[in-house]
């Protein structure tokens, strides 16, 4: 029997592009966020194949109006990137990000408003059912002081650093969260005995 994991997806775009696709859609949010919000929807048990995410975007970020055909295509792909990658327990969910080719202060802006999202995804999908875990607690408690930084960075080595390490910090607060929320909620939920009487 061959292994039933699925192939590694690889993003066929870049962040700018995506940037691009959203002008074009009249979406006045960031690559950044519309990734944000994926991935805080997939961290509560959203289901990747539910299409009702078109909706929800469309409505917080659009004004409900339409995406376009193109949006939706380029989101979806990063839905089905960012789901795939939190599943992968060997390594933490990438974000989508713009690059070291922006401006530190751009970066940082991103980091910001990706916490943000992450934050709105999440809230929508666990709408007001509180949360009783403290680590998922405590992990959105980290991305909301995130997204209330004040945005001043310079273009220098000690930027970069402090960069890498609130990319690293949101990346174990989302797959802390991602662990609690939904590998630990679908074991919980398979039943000990499967044995059909």
């Amino acid at each position: 029997m061959g292994s039933t994991t699925k192939p590694s997806i690889e993003l066929d775009f870049d962040y700018e592009f995506v940037e691009g696709v959203l002008a074009d859609a009249d979406c006045e949010v960031s690559a950044a966020e519309i990734q944000a919000i994926l991935c805080g929807l997939l961290s509560a048990g959203f289901n990747e194949s539910d299409k009702s995410w078109i909706g929800i975007l469309e409505d917080m970020v659009n004004n409900g109006q339409s995406l376009g055909e193109q949006a939706v295509q380029v989101i979806g792909q990063l839905l089905v990137w960012t789901n795939q990658q939190l599943g992968e327990q060997e390594s933490l969910c990438p974000l989508f990000l713009p690059d070291d080719s922006f401006a530190a202060i751009d970066q940082l802006e991103a980091l910001i408003v990706w916490s943000e999202g992450f934050l709105l995804g999440f809230g929508l999908q666990v709408r007001n059912q509180p949360v009783k875990n403290r680590e998922v607690n405590e992990s959105l408690m980290d991305l909301a002081e995130i997204s209330n930084l004040e945005l001043e960075a310079e273009d220098n080595e000690e930027t970069q650093e402090a960069l890498f390490t609130l990319i690293e910090h949101i990346k174990v607060a989302v797959q802390l969260v991602y662990w609690e929320m939904v590998i630990k909620h679908n074991a919980d939920s398979i039943p000990e005995n499967t044995t059909v009487h």
